[in-house]
């Protein structure tokens, strides 16, 4: 069975997030100027999540690395 390489799977569940991350602003939002106005806001709590999420899972990883890796190895 072919595989994705990893970065490219990476990068199609970011634009996935950010794309749909987006929708949920507009629907959301009653007007583009609405939209316009809130889009700091919905930038820097989508980025605070994502900080977070990522810091906690890079976390994970470290403290499992040798467990995680020989499953990956297996």
């Amino acid at each position: 069975m072919p595989h994705a390489p990893h970065g490219e799977v990476s990068a199609s569940l970011l634009y996935a997030a950010a794309r749909f991350n987006a929708f949920i602003v507009a629907a959301n939002a009653s007007s583009a100027k609405e939209m316009e106005d809130d889009k700091r806001r919905a930038i820097k709590y989508f980025v605070d999540q994502y900080t977070k999420m990522l810091a906690e899972n890079l976390d994970d990883q470290i403290a499992n690395f040798d467990r995680f890796s020989a499953r990956d190895n297996a």
